[in-house]
């Protein structure tokens, strides 16, 4: 996870919390009980309807099965009455003619002879109407005795039902039933369809209210400062840890803005009092004209030092930025750990012969070349190089020796190691010197200068490579810092 440079990050915190504050205030609140509500009333209704549909269209085909079934069983048993009472001297017309009211009301009768022309029909006038003999039913009745069909009837207007059968004298009794009938049941229940429709949407936007009060009251008991009781329901539990851990995350930048201004403030106000002092004694004219040249130089002292604390501030804050994507790095470059390690060196020199201290370099490549380089942004490489290098220069013992070393190891992955001969860093202490302004030793820091940035800005820069920094004891005496990069 990043970590934000914490003046910014403070600035940044409060500006956004203000902006969200607003909006939220703007923005019209949600209520998630109508939510919820609206939500199990929508999905009980869809449900509802989808059920009610279903169970019409399945209704109509049971019906429409068994109006098929009920003029099947009443065509035959008026084909065997016709049958029954017809001979010689009284035809099938004949009979119907005389017992008209045999026919039950509703259903069409006709009858047709072998040549397909129609002898009686009790919904119109014989005479209209064309040859039956290649309708379907009836083709099917004089072949199989018995026929069946279902299309749309020009005589009745209406979708129709047909069944046929051949009566023993040749001729062919159909009878005909619309679907009007069916639907006329089926209309019969729209109401009652209608009010239970009805009553589940009601009942469902009471449920998903009750619902929704539960749920509500559930988030409500829940104690944002103690958010790990017993009384949590197990599926807040997910909410619950991001939410702690947010808090817990918030808290600590709020520590480390703390901390950081704190720092900053002190490791300013002793060269600012230095600087002050000075220069109200050679302002006033108390120095002695012989000391001037030494205050002076006291003051160029100071300020250099505050320089190069804020060049490191600067520095941190450019990663902090780079880490958080507020600004683009160039992170695509080739570069040469050698040759950065090189021109640190040359750079690192004059300090180092100050105190004579022996530093050198060596480049260890598997496979013979000098050449080890890695992919990323040179500026930011040469920072933690020179960071390490000088770090290992001002706490190292004056005739110490640094040695730094540039390959690749046995896997093959590019590494830089730093070793001094320097006072060590304790192992419990290893982890904390690469938090900002931590100083192993304060005095020692304030003998060669450290602000206690230089590590930081070590591990910034080698979490914006993806590599990894390394601490351990460098036998007899010192440390040894390895930065391993990634393949």
């Amino acid at each position: 996870m990043s970590r934000l440079n914490p003046l910014r990050q403070g600035e940044s915190d409060s500006n956004m919390a203000n902006e969200g504050g607003e909006r939220a205030r703007r923005a019209p609140r949600r209520s998630l009980s109508r939510s919820i509500a609206r939500t199990v009333m929508v999905a009980t209704a869809s449900l509802a309807v989808a059920c009610a549909v279903l169970f019409a269209l399945v209704f109509y085909l049971v019906l429409d099965r068994q109006a098929a079934s009920d003029l099947k069983i009443e065509c035959e048993s008026l084909a065997d009455m016709l049958d029954a009472q017809t001979d010689g001297d009284t035809d099938a017309k004949t009979v119907l003619q005389r017992h008209a009211n045999i026919v039950v009301p509703g259903t069409r009768v006709t009858l047709i002879d072998p040549d397909g022309d129609v002898l009686f029909d009790t919904a119109a006038d014989v005479a209209g109407l064309d040859n039956h003999a290649l309708r379907p039913e009836v083709i099917e009745a004089m072949e199989e005795g018995e026929g069946r069909a279902g299309r749309y009837s020009e005589t009745l207007d209406e979708e129709t039902l047909y069944h046929s059968v051949r009566l023993e004298e040749g001729s062919v009794l159909r009878l005909a039933k619309t679907h009007s009938s069916v639907w006329g049941i089926m209309s019969a229940m729209l109401i009652p369809y209608l009010v239970v429709l009805f009553a589940t949407v009601g009942i469902s936007l009471l449920v998903g209210w009750v619902i929704s009060r539960k749920v509500a009251s559930e988030l409500s008991a829940v104690d944002l400062d103690h958010p790990h009781g017993a009384n949590v329901p197990e599926e807040l539990v997910p909410l619950i840890n991001r939410l702690d851990e947010q808090r817990k995350r918030l808290d600590a930048q709020v520590a480390e803005r703390r901390r950081f201004t704190g720092n900053v403030s002190h490791e300013l106000k002793t060269p600012l009092t230095v600087v002050s002092g000075y220069a109200e004694i050679i302002e006033r004219g108390i120095a002695r004209p012989e000391d001037v040249k030494q205050f002076a130089g006291h003051i160029y002292e100071e300020a250099q030092h505050m320089k190069s604390m804020v060049d490191e501030l600067l520095t941190l804050s450019r990663l902090d930025d780079a880490e958080a994507e507020d600004m683009r790095i160039d992170m695509d470059q080739s570069v040469s750990l050698a040759e950065v390690a090189r021109n640190v060196s040359i750079r690192l020199a004059s300090a180092a012969r100050r105190r004579g201290i022996t530093v050198s370099l060596s480049v260890f490549e598997g496979g013979g070349s000098e050449d080890v380089e890695v992919v990323g942004n040179a500026r930011m490489i040469e920072e933690m190089l020179r960071n390490l290098m000088e770090n290992a220069i001002r706490y190292n013992v004056d005739g110490g020796k640094v040695d730094v070393c540039v390959g690749r190891n046995a896997q093959g992955v590019p590494f830089v190691r730093v070793a001094d001969t320097g006072m060590g860093i304790p192992e419990d202490m290893r982890e904390k010197v690469f938090e900002r302004f931590f100083c192993v030793d304060e005095s020692r820091s304030k003998e060669t200068g450290g602000s206690g940035l230089g590590l930081a800005i070590v591990k910034h820069a080698a979490q914006l490579h993806g590599a990894s920094v390394s601490i351990s004891e460098n036998k007899p005496r010192g440390s040894v810092f390895e930065v391993l990069f990634q393949h």
